[in-house]
């Protein structure tokens, strides 16, 4: 009788070991394949670390470029202030108050004139680390530093012009430089962890100054509608 469970035994026999004939012809193929896997997936881990690495360090990078504009900000502003407060009091268009003693002369000037911002300088092609909003109110900052700077030195009384420059091209700056940057100083308090927030300079009598310049202003330019803007020429001498 012909032994059928045999014949499968051998089959099966067969086909295993057929089959591992095969798969050791494949196995320098397979090795291969994971070889390339195990790269690739070696590869994505050290580029996802490196991004991580690289992001830590753009991260730190910008808290410190952050903490510097911090401490010069405090300064300038802090110098702003004390710029207008000193321009109010010796302002030519100070009706009845009392300027103290302090004329707008070149000893003024000397005396008041704000200091270079050379962080910012340093520091300005490092502004893209941080925030678009803080970035700009930054800008904003040191561009109303740098008007009160420049408008200072005009406010002199020149002999050879027939004209004189209003207070107005000075206060509004430095006033600008001292309360517009208030919310982004806040900011920069929370992201690097200072407990106690920057007070608020004094200006003294600038906002009492501001506005009555500016209505003095509006009623000559009611009676002269030609008058020049109070951000530059505006008042005859």
């Amino acid at each position: 009788m012909f032994d059928l469970s045999g014949a499968l035994q051998l089959t099966l026999a067969d086909f295993f070991c057929a089959l591992y004939d095969e798969l050791k012809g494949w196995q320098a193929a397979l090795g291969a394949v994971l070889g390339f896997l195990a790269l690739i997936f070696a590869a994505q881990r050290h580029f996802s670390l490196n991004r991580r690495r690289d992001k830590e360090l753009k991260n730190e990078e910008a808290l410190s470029v952050m903490a510097a504009l911090y401490g010069e900000i405090l300064i300038l502003r802090s110098e702003a202030a004390r710029l207008a407060k000193g321009v109010a009091i010796a302002s030519p268009n100070r009706g009845m108050m009392v300027n103290g003693g302090i004329e707008l002369n070149q000893h003024f000037v000397d005396s008041h004139t704000l200091p270079e911002p050379l962080l910012y300088k340093t520091l300005a092609s490092k502004l893209g680390l941080l925030s678009v909003d803080t970035m700009i109110a930054i800008i904003k900052f040191y561009s109303n530093v740098e008007t009160a700077r420049s408008w200072l030195p005009l406010l002199v009384d020149d002999k050879t012009r027939v004209y004189q420059h209003s207070v107005l091209t000075v206060l509004r700056p430095a006033r600008g430089a001292v309360r517009e940057i208030i919310p982004t100083l806040r900011h920069m308090e929370t992201v690097l962890s200072i407990a106690e927030p920057a007070s608020d300079p004094d200006m003294g009598r600038a906002d009492a100054i501001i506005e009555m310049e500016e209505a003095l202003f509006d009623d000559r330019q009611n009676r002269h509608p030609q008058e020049p803007s109070p951000d530059g020429v505006c008042d005859n001498a």
